[in-house]
C-alpha cells in the first residue's frame, strides 16, 4: 500500500520553533561565557570592610583579628575567578541545558511518533500504532519502523546512537526524578538523578541534543526512502548540525 491523497496534523511544530528558538539563547549565553572577565580583587575591599563592621557589632566581645580572619576567608571564596564565574552563568546555563534537554527529547519522540503513524498506516497496519506508542522512547528510534520497513537499520554505536542513549536518560531523570535517601550508613533507596558533568562537557553535550531531533530526521529520510516523510522538520535553522554526528 502507498499512500495517497493524505495529510497530517504537525503540532510537532510548536516543539520545533521551542528548540529553535533557544539556539540564539544559548548562544548569547556562551559569547558571555567565553569572554568573561572576573572582577579584581580591590573591588571587594569595601565588601569585606563592612563585613567585618557587621560581624563586630554582632560579636562585641569577639578578636577583631579572628573575625578578619573569618571574612578574608569568605572573601577569598568570593571573590575568585570560579566562584565569579559560578555566579554569574551556572543558573543560566543550567536552566538552558534542562530545557534543551526537555524540548529536543519531546520532539525526537514527536517525529519518530508521526514516522511510526504513517509507516503503519503505509504498510496496512495502523492498529500497531498503539502497541509502538508503549515503547520505550529509544527503542522506537532503534527497533520499532521494523515493524513497516524489514530492511530498516539503526546505526547502533555511532555517536547518533550515542545522543540518542544520553538524551534519553537525562530526560527520564529530569521527568521521573527519584532522590538518593541514606539513613545512617545505609542506602535505602537508590535515585533516578539527574547526572552534571564539567561545563565544558555540558556545553558540547547540549549542541549535540539542539542536534540530534534534525539528525534523526536526517536519517530517517534516508532510511525510509519509500515513506513521504519530507514535510517534517524540513527546517533546522538556526541550529548547527553536531559535528558528532558527521557531515
Amino acid at each position: 500500500m502507498t499512500l495517497t491523497n493524505f495529510e497530517f496534523s504537525s503540532s510537532y511544530q510548536y516543539l520545533d520553533q521551542a528548540l529553535r528558538s533557544r539556539w540564539q539563547i544559548y548562544a548569547e549565553l556562551e559569547a558571555e561565557m567565553d569572554s568573561f572577565q572576573p572582577r579584581p580583587a580591590s573591588d571587594y575591599h569595601p565588601l569585606r570592610a563592612a563585613e567585618v563592621e557587621r560581624l563586630r557589632v554582632l560579636n562585641p566581645e569577639g578578636s577583631l583579628e579572628d573575625l578578619e580572619s573569618f571574612v578574608d576567608h569568605q572573601i577569598t571564596i568570593t571573590s575568585s575567578e570560579k566562584w565569579q564565574f559560578h555566579e554569574a552563568f551556572e543558573e543560566r546555563h543550567v536552566s538552558e541545558y534542562v530545557i534543551v534537554t526537555v524540548l529536543a527529547q519531546a520532539l525526537s519522540e514527536a517525529v519518530i511518533n508521526t514516522i511510526l503513524a504513517i509507516g503503519l498506516a503505509n504498510a496496512g497496519s495502523p492498529e500497531l500504532f498503539e502497541m509502538l506508542d508503549k515503547a520505550e522512547f529509544k527503542q522506537k528510534w532503534v527497533v520499532a519502523p521494523k515493524a513497516f520497513s524489514s530492511d530498516y537499520s539503526f546505526p547502533i554505536g555511532t555517536a547518533l546512537h550515542e545522543t540518542l542513549g544520553r538524551l534519553a536518560k537525562q530526560r527520564n531523570s529530569l521527568a521521573h526524578s527519584k532522590i538518593d535517601l541514606k539513613v545512617g550508613e545505609e542506602k535505602i533507596l537508590g535515585g533516578k538523578l539527574f547526572e552534571r558533568l564539567s561545563r565544558s562537557d555540558e556545553r558540547r553535550w547540549i549542541k549535540r541534543f539542539f542536534s540530534l531531533p534534525y539528525d534523526l530526521m536526517d536519517f530517517a529520510n534516508e532510511a525510509l526512502p519509500e515513506l513521504p516523510l519530507l514535510g517534517i522538520l524540513h527546517e533546522r535553522s538556526p541550529i548547527s548540525k553536531a559535528t558528532e554526528h558527521g557531515a
